[in-house]
């Protein structure tokens, strides 16, 4: 059955809990000032090296500059203007320009009109710079693979005449080189030519470790690579201002290739508009000479009539008859390819689906009485075609956006074809309006001898050709000055200029940059070292994670000098600091037990290197100096201390008289102290706990209480052995030590389990070893804070005893000793 735990034990419990709880959990400002300080040369060599890192990144990274022009594209075509000619190349949308600009096309004819088909370089330990027309030799390719990728092939100068080419994996090939020869590679034949030896010589001198290598470039690789350097950035959407740059290693380099890809640009947008009023010419010249060739025969066929039928001029009658008849012709003529004209419109936007290109058929519209109105609504058609292309990137096409704009289309398509309907309706009408007019004439003239009506015949057919055939010539002119009034859409705003800054690396952002990272980093150290600091370092502490009632008698300041064993010090200075914290301690006892007679005091501790023995021996000869009579004896058999520190033999002590082979009076020392004795612990025995619970221990302590006012009683540590926690229960004063920047938080666990296991009252606690320079970080931590160190101990129970020998390791600047 389980046993219930009493309303105190639970509130016992709890609180333990909730102090362990705590350990890691709250801030403490003190500890966290203390900790930066400690660590004050790693955060400032850790931001140091930081900035030290911007400077070497800075050195050692080719710089990068950036050219750029604004353009605008603008329609100006002043010879359409002039005579009225719609231009049909005119478009709000950019998109495709941009994309223009973009294209692998314009980019490889931009590079083929610069000296890019060879790349010339330096290189020394740590940075690559291409030599831009600005090389001591120069490289002329005569053949190189088509297949062949961009090559690295180095060249060694062995004077202004010759040298070796190198290639491959550790320059594995080579091949040697006379200036001006030909140069037979296995992948490429070259012609070098050294420009400037005085200029290699001296690069060479000044320059450790510079050479010197040019790449055969592969025009799709090296068109490629500065596409995806290139930035074109809408500036003004409303205005069409565009931003084309281009970032280069080499800003003279970055400043060709945006002046040449620009005015390529300029150039394609010219001769784009120029190839389809070519067409419509090459069209004009051949209808106008078939018209032409016609005439001719119609003139002779007439002049052929007139001679034999002895004509020779047409009545007025005649002359009339054949004005108005040429007039209806031409009238008819007309109505003809207007109908014509709506009907091919209407059969391609019928048939060409989402694939109308509105520039192939609109420049038949020209000069048609229903140009307008025509023309507005294909090119409504057109705006939404290209806007649903757009959205298709960005959508599917069973989107509600996209089946949105697909009624938009058809609704727009059915309005085009009801709108030809409609004009080829009343089209029709007024040709067999026309029609009615010429058989009436026709009539009218039957009455004229026969000869004279197949003379006006010829003679109407030659003047319809002779109007078609003017006609043609007016529109040859006019499209002929309009072609020639063709220049660039593309204005430029801001022609590109050498770059004189570089834009990467800048210095400014990577100094800040480096020097915030340096600053986190060392943020970052501060935080995991108060993060995974557990070290007590202060009084405060041990009374803040204790849960059993424990009283202070005092803190104790780290001792300067390196002491080998624990030894008497106070004796050696009695008006030290050390020394006044040993009296201060010797009045707190006072409050203790206020009992007359002989008193016990047990020290422990929870490991080895806490001060347990150092605080006993000092404690005891403070005491002494008052005029008690004090002995201290050495329990702790299983690692010994007092006789190396009063540097006597351990031949006899406490193992050898709790076994009763000596008597008291043969194992006790005196040392140079006035009044203070002591026992060593004796040969270490095989059985340590067994000797300690013996009764012969009580009767030891019962015949020194005869003869000293104070026995103190260096214990073994009650966290690795449960030796001298009989000897801590029965003593007068129970005192427990803590190391400062040594012994852990959960070390206080030891106190909470000894109090409440064992029914301790009255413990008190000392903690040893404080730093009183660092003092001023208060908060509770008036003797200030330590990072933690290594432990070379084990810890609880079952990991076997602890060791004499194990270094408590500190930081990086000492060790801590007491």
């Amino acid at each position: 059955m389980q046993e219930q735990l009493s309303p105190h034990e639970l509130e016992k419990l709890k609180q333990s809990q909730s102090s362990l709880s705590s350990f890691n959990t709250d801030f403490d400002l003190g500890l966290f000032l203390y900790i930066i300080k400690k660590n004050l040369l790693w955060v400032m060599l850790t931001i140091g090296m930081s900035i030290l890192g911007s400077f070497l990144y800075i050195r050692y990274t080719a710089p990068v500059y950036r050219a750029s022009a604004d353009i605008q594209i603008e329609k100006s075509n002043q010879a359409n203007r002039l005579l009225d000619v719609e231009d049909y190349y005119e478009s709000n949308d950019i998109s495709s320009e941009i994309e223009l600009l973009k294209s692998p096309l314009l980019m490889e004819a931009t590079l083929e009109k610069l000296p890019l088909q060879v790349s010339y370089f330096s290189e020394g330990q740590f940075l690559r710079n291409e030599i831009y027309k600005n090389a001591p030799f120069n490289v002329e390719v005569l053949y190189k693979e088509p297949s062949l990728s961009s090559t690295k092939i180095d060249i060694s100068f062995a004077n202004s005449s010759s040298g070796k080419l190198s290639w491959g994996e550790g320059k594995e090939s080579s091949v040697d080189f006379y200036a001006g020869k030909s140069c037979h590679l296995p992948f490429a034949e070259v012609i070098v030519t050294v420009t400037d030896y005085s200029r290699i010589k001296k690069e060479v001198e000044a320059v450790k470790g510079i050479e010197y290598h040019f790449v055969l470039n592969n025009p799709q690789s090296l068109v490629k690579g500065i596409l995806s350097r290139l930035e074109i950035v809408i500036l003004n959407p409303n205005a069409k201002t565009l931003q084309v740059g281009i970032s280069d290693n080499n800003r003279l380099k970055a400043f060709d290739i945006v002046n040449g890809l620009i005015d390529e640009f300029k150039l394609y947008n010219v001769e784009k508009k120029k190839q389809s009023s070519k067409q419509i010419l090459d069209f004009l010249n051949a209808q106008i000479e078939s018209v032409y060739e016609k005439q001719k025969v119609y003139e002779r066929q007439i002049q052929r009539f007139k001679r034999e039928n002895g004509i020779t001029e047409i009545d007025q009658f005649s002359k009339v008859y054949i004005e108005r008849m040429n007039q209806i012709d031409q009238a008819q003529v007309e109505l003809e390819i207007e109908i014509a004209t709506l009907e091919e419109i209407k059969k391609q936007i019928k048939e060409g689906g989402e694939q109308i290109d509105i520039y192939e058929f609109l420049p038949i519209l020209v000069g048609s009485q229903f140009e307008s109105s025509i023309s507005s609504l294909i090119e409504q058609l057109n705006d939404l075609l290209l806007k649903k292309q757009e959205l298709l990137f960005t959508m599917r096409e069973n989107s509600n956006r996209i089946q949105e704009i697909d009624y938009q289309i058809d609704i727009q398509k059915k309005l085009i074809s009801e709108s030809i309907n409609s004009l080829i309706d009343k089209l029709n009408d007024r040709l067999s309006d026309l029609n009615e007019r010429v058989e009436r004439s026709q009539k009218e003239y039957f009455n004229q001898p026969e000869a004279e009506i197949e003379l006006l015949r010829l003679k109407r057919v030659y003047d319809i050709n002779e109007r078609f055939y003017t006609m043609l010539i007016e529109k040859k002119t006019e499209y002929s000055i309009s072609q020639e009034g063709y220049v660039s859409d593309i204005n430029i705003l801001d022609k590109a200029t050498l770059p004189t800054t570089a834009v990467s690396p800048n210095k400014n952002l990577i100094f800040i940059g480096f020097t915030f990272a340096g600053l986190f980093l060392s943020f970052l150290l501060i935080i995991v070292r108060y993060l995974f600091h557990n070290k007590i370092t202060s009084i405060d502490e041990i009374t803040k994670y204790a849960s059993a009632q424990i009283s202070v008698l005092g803190m104790i300041p780290k001792y300067k000098k390196d002491i080998p064993v624990s030894q008497l010090i106070v004796n050696k200075n009695p008006k030290s600091l050390i020394a006044e914290s040993f009296r201060s301690i010797r009045t707190n006892l006072q409050f203790i037990s206020a009992q007359e007679g002989a008193k016990v005091m047990a020290v422990t501790s929870t490991v080895s290197g806490e001060g347990k023995t150092f605080i006993a021996i000092n404690l005891g000869g403070i005491i002494a100096f008052s005029g008690k009579k004090v002995i201290i004896l050495d329990l702790d058999m299983r690692k010994p201390k007092i006789h190396r520190g009063f540097d006597v033999s351990n031949e006899k002590g406490m193992s050898t008289l709790l076994i009763g082979k000596d008597e008291i009076k043969n194992c006790i020392h005196h040392s140079k102290q006035e009044n203070l004795d002591f026992i060593t612990a004796g040969p270490i025995p095989p059985n340590p706990s067994e000797l300690i619970i013996n009764s012969r221990l009580s009767e030891i302590i019962t015949n020194l209480k005869e003869e000293y006012d104070l026995i103190i009683v260096d214990n073994p540590p009650v966290g690795l052995v449960t030796d001298g926690i009989e000897m801590i229960r029965k003593a007068d004063y129970p005192i427990y030590i803590f190391r400062s920047e040594y012994s852990r938080k959960n070390f206080v666990r030891s106190i909470d389990k000894l109090v409440n296991d064992n029914k301790i009252n009255k413990l008190s606690v000392i903690l040893n070893g404080v730093d009183i320079k660092k003092r001023s970080y208060g908060y509770g931590y008036g003797y200030g804070y330590g990072y933690g160190y290594g432990y070379g101990y084990g810890y609880g129970y079952g990991h076997g005893y602890y060791n004499e020998n194990e270094e408590n390791k500190g930081g990086i600047f000492n060790k801590r000793k007491n």
